[in-house]
């Protein structure tokens, strides 16, 4: 009997090694989503930068531009602030900091892996207006993490894809998986309907000052 005791006391060791090491590799992590107005920029499409990391304050940080514009650019060990007023200060690409930003939960794939692949698609791709905009770039990201950022035809552009993240993710931002760190959805929304006609002819939309409701 003493070998069977042994035997298991092995077994049930192993089992928990195989538990501590499926929760490392499970471990939950934050996304985060810089998303900029369509007024805030050129083109009137709007831009999105993506940052995530275990906590607030070492993220590392995306942010996708035309090659004239500097390209792709990768910046590690960021504070959240410090992402939030990067491509304001730092690059000079926009006037003001974004105004919307939103936290999505997620835990796969690891932190290393969802690396490589952001580095693939937001620095080894070249940024193309119908493939691999800002947008296409993140949307690429958050497939790789399981969370459905919707198709979109032609351009994808920033509303868009909170339009899509909001459509196909509605329970998580209800159970506040994904929540608001800054700004105004409901604003947003019913701002930012038109960023195709914004890119393709300059058509902008006009501003709805008092957006209220029930965004989601």
């Amino acid at each position: 009997m003493a070998w069977l005791k042994k035997e298991l006391f092995i077994l049930s060791v192993l089992i928990s090694l195989a538990h501590c090491y499926q929760a490392q590799i499970r471990d939950e992590y934050s996304l985060y989503l810089f998303i900029y107005e369509s007024d805030q920029t050129e083109s009137g499409a709007g831009h999105i930068a993506i940052a995530f990391g275990e906590d607030s304050t070492n993220l590392i940080y995306y942010t996708k531009y035309r090659q004239q514009d500097g390209g792709g650019r990768k910046v590690t060990n960021l504070s959240f602030n410090e992402a939030l007023m990067y491509d304001n200060d730092s690059l000079a690409h926009q006037k003001l900091p974004p105004s919307l930003v939103l936290k999505l939960k997620a835990e796969q794939p690891n932190l290393h892996e969802l690396e490589k692949l952001s580095d693939h698609w937001n620095l080894k791709e070249p940024w193309s207006l119908f493939v691999n905009n800002c947008t296409d770039a993140v949307k690429r990201v958050l497939r790789a993490t399981k969370i459905n950022p919707g198709l979109a035809f032609l351009i994808s552009t920033p509303n868009e894809l909170v339009e899509d993240l909001i459509y196909h993710n509605t329970l998580r931002f209800k159970q506040n998986e994904f929540i608001v760190l800054h700004g105004d959805l409901c604003f947003y929304l019913k701002n930012e309907r038109n960023a195709v006609p914004q890119a393709l002819f300059g058509k902008r939309k006009k501003r709805n000052n008092k957006a209220e409701g029930d965004c989601y």
